[in-house]
């Protein structure tokens, strides 16, 4: 993903990288110093592209994922029963190599287990693509309604005790 965004966003420049939080003693002592600040102002890069965008949140569900042996710890089961729902489909993952990695929004918000009624919806993500799942899942949807009447995401639906047929529908 790295290399990715690498190939497809725009070049990067020191200025990209130097603290918007300088203090003005900092920057003061750095004038005195003889450096020229103006060069590392913040630049125009245009607008993001759509895969650099998308490379971004893939990586970024990458990073906020977990390993088949650290979700098997903690959930309490061994290695092979994970791998077995990951097949199944029961269990959403990406595979990344050998491996697998499960998004941590599959997981409640204790961290320590997975949302109830996923083992119904994760099937209908087999063949779509991780940010798609973690866009679908985790951002409010048209068709469910929370308690207030305001739209919620799937994830919070099936959180709060919501029939996950009804997002089997839906997904």
């Amino acid at each position: 993903a790295r290399d990715g965004l690498r190939r497809s966003g725009p070049a990067r420049t020191a200025a990209d990288r130097w603290p918007s939080n300088m203090t003005e003693s900092e920057a003061s002592f750095l004038r005195d110093a003889g450096v020229d600040l103006s060069e590392f102002a913040p630049r125009e890069h245009g607008p993001v592209s759509p895969l650099a965008r998308t490379a971004a949140e893939y990586a970024a569900i990458l990073a906020a994922s977990l390993s088949v042996p650290e979700l098997a710890r903690r959930l309490g089961v061994d290695e092979s029963s994970v791998r077995q729902r990951l097949v199944s489909p029961r269990l959403y993952g990406v595979k990344v190599g050998k491996g697998w990695r499960v998004p941590l929004f599959e997981l409640d918000d204790t961290g320590q287990a997975l949302i109830a009624g996923l083992q119904l919806v994760a099937p209908h993500w087999a063949d779509a693509h991780p940010v798609e799942v973690a866009q679908w899942f985790t951002q409010p949807h048209v068709d469910l309604e929370g308690p207030d009447d305001e739209q919620v995401s799937p994830r919070a639906f099936l959180l709060a005790g919501g029939n996950p047929r009804t997002l089997s529908t839906l997904a």
